[in-house]
């Protein structure tokens, strides 16, 4: 074959390339593309009955006040040892706003350091999700917002959990919002129960990766980089105690690392949230239209007149001397 016709060839083979359609950019936190893209059945099927759990959680199960202790204990992240521990202990609540409708936490403290102090209203501002705001995380409003993938299933405690794994698109990672956090959820496959929720910013791992490249280049002055360490977070909610059939946050670890010298994320801060003694109230009408139906008695006769109400008579009193 001669040159000019090779020549040709590899012209026309270069123009198709550059012509040839590549794949559609997607547009950074555009919801329209924000959705889980497994569309099994069965991931669709579960999703729809985690929404209506997430809707029971949402209308019975508010309104509540439990004990919450709080551990925070630091560390030395290059050593690896114990630094210093703190202690306290608030009346806790957990409501919904009537204006905003927003989830939030009301706390007081009632002792610090096992000591008891004078009441006061405390922001803990611990930049994560309050722990039963993770019982919207399949919520129908909040499907837009996450991309859910199942997991499969694992024996834990002898219950059987679906894992599910999901990613939130929040704009701003790593904040109150649930949507900016991804991990695992994972459901009792029987009553689809919250039992424990894992997950860290979204993104956190990309993020460290490239600021370690960052502080490990970064120009020195006397020894110590210019660029700061890279630093991650995470959490894990376990959902541990259960009335009227609804499951409710036990306990809630947040961990705090930190680049160390030997190439490691260091563990800096380790806050432990538990919470107990809880104590239910009923939040309007809402709470009463969420209760589950009781079914009817069968053995009854529902067109039946009901039997006249009869009346015990009173105990004989024994200090009344006898006839």
């Amino acid at each position: 074959m001669n040159q000019p016709v090779v020549c040709r060839q590899i012209l026309l083979c270069s123009a198709l390339f550059l012509v040839a359609p590549g794949p559609a950019a997607l547009p950074a936190g555009d919801p329209a593309v924000a959705h889980s893209t497994d569309e099994s059945p069965e991931l669709t099927a579960l999703l729809q009955k985690l929404a209506g759990r997430a809707d029971l959680y949402r209308k019975y199960a508010l309104g509540f006040t439990c004990e919450e202790s709080l551990v925070k204990t630091y560390y030395d992240p290059d050593k690896g040892s114990f630094k210093r521990r703190q202690r306290e202990v608030y009346d806790y609540l957990f409501e919904r706003s009537e204006k905003t409708g927003r989830l939030g936490e009301v706390r007081e403290i009632t002792s610090e350091n096992g000591k008891p102090i004078r009441r006061s209203t405390r922001d803990l501002d611990l930049e994560i999700p309050p722990s039963y705001a993770w019982s919207q995380i399949f919520a129908g409003e909040n499907h837009g917002k996450f991309h859910y993938k199942l997991a499969g299933k694992v024996l834990k405690g002898y219950k059987l959990l679906i894992e599910i794994d999901f990613m939130g698109w929040a704009a701003e990672p790593g904040t109150s919002d649930i949507a900016g956090w991804s991990g695992r959820a994972s459901v009792e496959s029987g009553t689809l129960n919250l039992a424990e929720i894992s997950a860290e910013p979204s993104g956190q791992a990309g993020r460290v990766e490239a600021e370690k490249l960052k502080y490990q280049r970064s120009f020195a002055i006397m020894g110590v980089p210019l660029a700061g360490r890279p630093k991650s977070r995470s959490l894990n909610v376990l959902f541990g105690f259960q009335n009227e059939e609804l499951t409710y946050p036990t306990e809630t670890t947040i961990a705090k690392s930190v680049y160390v010298r030997s190439a490691e994320m260091g563990l800096e801060e380790r806050t432990v949230l538990k919470y107990r003694s809880y104590r239910f109230f009923k939040v309007g009408t809402e709470a009463e239209e969420a209760r589950p139906v009781p079914a009817a008695d069968p053995n009854v006769d529902p067109n039946a007149t009901p039997p006249a109400a009869t009346t015990t008579p009173p105990p004989q009193d024994p200090n009344r001397p006898r006839r």
